[in-house]
């Protein structure tokens, strides 16, 4: 809530009286309606799940002389809020009433739970608000609206939070990032670089970003574009000789966030503006966040100047989520959706679907389709589902496709891959080459030794263990290999 807002309606608010010690309550200020209000500050200060947890059953009893009393459930609650929450409580009433007031809290019975909660459940049936407070509820639906609007300007999905982002070893450097850059916009790290490969969260993370700065402040301007848009965009501005329109819509910001920037290399005049953009941002102290599915060393034609810059930050990699993670992700999805789904399903999806959580979700998603009709499929069923997926993405990928990945992807040409050359690199390449033919494809030894010109199947055994070892050991390849199984899964 900004001041403004907060100016709006805090003086309609008569303020108690605090020129005597008399303990009778002042009836000029509503308890339920400052409550109904500070409930509104609270949800923008902290998350949604903590507020709910800790003041879901708090209520405001009587406010007088200077002093609010609160009433909690029970002892663990009150606790909880004295040493967590207090300052933020107490700030928010100061927002709330314009009055800087102090605070108790006692424990209700549970004869007057029942009474609260029977208050509260059908308040708005009995007698009509008071002007003061008609107007404090016209000022905060006003905010949520901007913020809606802010979110849509900035073309954010509201279902992205950091509430539903789920942190993992895979992740949590990059998500504690996130978070901190939200606390200090364009001051601790800028830019901000996430990589990893396709599905593991950049653009949730990115996007948490961009709708908490919202809903901190709604008036910051947040703008979330790809790069492929942001190409389309300028050379419509070309087209059309609004080319300052276009510089000010990216210039003009708090907040750029710029996804899949890697294949920015194709496009040497896009390299030009977003550098220009780049600087024109950062020297303003405005935030840029960027993400690819590779870091920026890795980008091929990436001009020097920009390069630099994409490193001058903070560079984060969002690796492949682990069993532990993906299971907490389909425990989440599951709570949010409310529907009853076996533990053994969410295992079976975990354990098979292991490198993309749009993949994890998409599989969730049909046992979930099939439950709302009312249809839960046996756990044979699930099963098959699941393979049909896993057959048919088999059948996609042929060996010339792995070929031709592997190549692209460790930058080795095709003809040396087959050939008879042993040098390190081209060795290695043809060794991933043998093992992606072997587990994803499951072809037979002798099949994949052919495949690269070899004779001997022992050579595919002894390139699968190898592979499997480096794997194990060396997060950098793993990280390179599993690139190709996600190009060969699109």
């Amino acid at each position: 809530m900004n001041k403004v807002d907060i100016e709006n309606y805090k003086d309609t608010l008569p303020k108690p009286d605090l020129s005597n010690n008399s303990a009778s309550t002042d009836n000029s200020i509503d308890p339920d309606d400052t409550w109904k209000a500070v409930k509104e500050v609270m949800r923008m200060k902290i998350d949604n799940r903590e507020f709910k947890t800790w003041f879901n059953d708090v209520y405001i009893e009587n406010i007088s002389n200077g002093v609010v009393e609160f009433s909690c459930a029970n002892d663990v609650q009150k606790d909880a809020i004295v040493r967590d929450y207090l300052q933020t409580l107490k700030e928010s009433i100061e927002k709330t009433t314009g009055i800087n007031m102090m605070l108790n809290f006692s424990i209700r019975s549970e004869q007057s739970n029942t009474k609260k909660g029977n208050k509260y459940e059908y308040y708005n049936a009995s007698g009509s608000e008071s002007d003061s407070s008609k107007t404090l509820f016209s000022d905060l639906d006003k905010q949520r609206e901007e913020r809606e609007k802010a979110i849509s300007r900035a073309q954010l999905n509201p279902k992205y939070t950091f509430d539903n982002f789920v942190v993992g070893s895979h992740n949590r450097l990059a998500e504690a990032v996130a978070s901190a850059v939200v606390e200090e916009l364009g001051v601790l790290y800028n830019p901000v670089f996430f990589y990893g490969n396709t599905g593991v969260g950049k653009t949730h993370l990115m996007q948490a970003i961009g709708n908490e700065v919202i809903k901190n402040d709604s008036q910051k301007q947040v703008v979330y574009v790809s790069i492929e848009q942001f190409l389309n965009e300028m050379i419509t501005s070309i087209r059309s000789k609004k080319e300052q329109n276009f510089r000010e819509k990216y210039r003009k910001v708090d907040l750029l966030i710029i996804d899949d920037i890697q294949f920015v290399e194709s496009y040497p005049k896009t390299q030009e503006a977003l550098f220009h953009t780049f600087n024109t941002l950062y020297q303003s102290n405005k935030q840029i966040v960027l993400a690819a599915d590779r870091p920026p060393r890795e980008i091929k034609n990436l001009t020097d100047r920009l390069r630099s810059r994409f490193e001058g930050g903070m560079v984060a990699d969002i690796g492949v989520p682990d069993y532990e993670t993906r299971m907490a992700i389909l425990q989440q999805i599951v709570e949010e959706t409310k529907i009853e789904v076996p533990n053994e399903y969410l295992k079976l999806i975990a354990e098979n679907i292991q490198s993309n959580v749009r993949e994890l979700e998409g599989a969730l998603n049909k046992i979930l389709s099939l439950a709302r009709l009312g249809e839960l499929p046996t756990y044979d069923e699930a099963a098959k589902i699941l393979q049909v997926d896993i057959e048919s993405k088999r059948k996609k990928i042929t060996p010339k496709k792995v070929i031709d990945t592997v190549s692209e992807v460790f930058d080795v040409k095709i003809t040396e891959i087959k050939g008879k050359r042993r040098t390190a690199y081209i060795a290695l390449s043809r060794q991933v080459v043998m093992y992606i033919l072997r587990t994803e494809l499951e072809m037979p030894l002798e099949k994949v030794a052919r495949e690269v010109n070899r004779k001997d199947h022992t050579t595919v055994l002894h390139a699968c263990e190898k592979i499997e070892g480096m794997i194990n050991d060396d997060s950098r390849f793993a990280e390179k290999v599993q690139t190709c199984k996600n190009y060969l899964s699109q």
